[in-house]
């Protein structure tokens, strides 16, 4: 290769130059080279020719032609990067999209099926605990919590929650009916804890009938998508709790219904029985004459001991019978009853045991052995009706011997406690649940057949009131009950 002169280093420059401004300001396409190399060697044999300058002119287009060619492979590169990035930027956008468009779809899924399942139950908390478990299923959030507004005190009132939240501390939370449900303000908190959080509102018929609280945190913001979502499941979930909400006063509206009418049927019968009560009366006490009649014929001709106590706990019991008729016939006349009078419980307790021997004796044809354990203590005359008394023990002695179904134990016991005067008959039989022992006193209530008529405790328990005592009733299953009758101790 000739040596360049320094009119050479003067060419070499011009023609480069004029091979990059023909690349830049041509662009960089198909005839690049060609038009590029036309233009450079035209401009270098106008300039060089008259110069003399013929032998570099072929070493600098070979240096130019070197240039020429890593400009077009940069250039070439650099289209390839660019569309490489362009696609790229097109490829993040559609999966983008994809995956939005999945989450929706998945969303819209998910709370046409949750919206299904918190429609079908009808009970008010089964209703208020599936909604806030939806909304952690619907947007995987970090707590939820709902609130029902107290129409009365105009206050939202938290009914259920849900995911990483203290139940017991925001069970029952009251906040006034703020229009941007604002909870933090309202707790106290001077910030939120929640690196998200959204209150939404729950409206039936344009009204606000209750909001439901989330957050996100720690996992991530709420997206717009959630809004939308979250906004379509509110409007299900109001109507939802709207249906329970109606349901439930329905089953209460029911339920009182219910109650009023059982409660008219007794009332009825306890009419027709007063009425019936008060015909009978006479008859009875005729009967009760002759009975009398033939036991004081009697008594004088009996020797034997026993017989004589047998036939005076006939005579007793007549008396208290024609006595407690009397009651009776008063009472449905209207007419006011004796002031109380004073009794020895202690002797009322064994009278009616007495009167309950043939309970006793039954019991034992039904293969029942029932064993009768008597802890009488030392206290004072009580303020009670003696036969009374001794009838509304019977009664509850009764259901204590027929409680025992093969071998058990009835337990009187008496004690005096403070200012009252307690007398417990306990039995070892099969116990009641706590809804029967709850209407145990009810009139007609019974769970031993139709044949029962139920009046048992329930006429031991008036007895008690008339009295101004009380009468407690405790049981429990397969361990059995305890009834305990507290009477005033007698101050005379």
């Amino acid at each position: 290769m000739t040596a360049l002169t320094d009119v050479d280093f003067v060419a070499q420059p011009i023609y480069l130059a004029c091979v990059v401004y023909a690349v830049f300001r041509g662009g960089i396409g198909s005839g690049l080279a060609s038009s590029a190399l036309v233009v450079g060697d035209a401009l270098l044999r106008a300039v060089a020719v008259p110069l003399g300058l013929d032998a570099p002119l072929r070493d600098v287009k070979v240096v130019a032609l070197a240039c020429l060619l890593v400009v077009l492979v940069t250039g070439h590169l650099k289209r390839r990067a660019d569309r490489a990035c362009e696609l790229s930027r097109a490829n993040e956008q559609l999966a983008g999209q994809l995956v939005e468009r999945a989450r929706t779809h998945q969303a819209a899924t998910t709370l046409a099926a949750m919206s299904r399942e918190i429609a079908e139950p009808f009970e008010l908390h089964r209703v208020h605990q599936r909604i806030v478990s939806t909304i952690l299923d619907l947007v995987d959030a970090g707590h939820a919590m709902l609130y029902w507004l107290d129409t009365t005190s105009q206050e939202l009132v938290c009914v259920a929650t849900a995911g990483s939240v203290d139940e017991r501390r925001w069970l029952g939370h009251r906040m006034p009916v703020d229009p941007q449900l604002l909870a933090v303000p309202q707790t106290g908190q001077t910030h939120a804890r929640s690196e998200s959080m959204l209150a939404m509102p729950l409206r039936v018929r344009g009204k606000i009938v209750g909001a439901l609280t989330f957050d996100m945190a720690p996992a991530r913001a709420i997206a717009e998508t959630d809004v939308q979502v979250l906004s379509v499941f509110a409007g299900h979930a109001a109507l939802a709790l709207e249906n329970a909400q109606l349901y439930e006063e329905l089953r209460l509206t029911l339920a009182k219904l219910s109650e009023s009418q059982t409660r008219i049927v007794d009332d009825a019968r306890l009419r027709a029985t007063e009425e019936m009560a008060a015909g009978v009366a006479h008859h009875v006490n005729n009967r009760l004459m002759v009975i009398l009649t033939g036991i004081q014929l009697l008594m004088p001709k009996l020797t034997g001991e026993e017989h004589r106590r047998s036939l005076e706990i006939v005579e007793r019991a007549a008396l208290n019978t024609a006595w407690l008729i009397e009651r009776l016939r008063r009472f449905t006349l209207g007419r006011a009853t004796e002031a109380a009078e004073s009794a020895d419980l202690n002797l009322a307790v064994r009278r009616a045991l007495e009167i309950c021997r043939p309970d006793i004796a039954d019991a034992e044809t039904r293969d029942a052995t029932v064993d009768i354990a008597l802890d009488l203590g030392s206290i004072p005359r009580v303020v009670a009706d003696e036969p009374l008394l001794e009838e509304a023990l019977a009664h509850v002695l009764r259901n204590a011997i027929e409680a025992v179904a093969d071998r058990g134990t009835v337990t009187i016991t008496t004690w005096a406690s403070g200012n009252a005067v307690i007398c417990e008959i306990a039995d070892t039989g099969a116990g009641m649940p706590g809804d029967v022992a709850r209407r145990a006193t009810e009139p007609f209530f019974t769970t031993k057949g139709p044949l029962r008529v139920g009046l048992g405790l329930s006429s031991a328990l008036g007895i008690m009131r008339q009295m101004g005592a009380q009468l407690e009733i405790e049981s429990t299953v397969a361990v059995g009950t305890r009834v305990a009758i507290r009477l005033k101790p007698d101050a005379s």
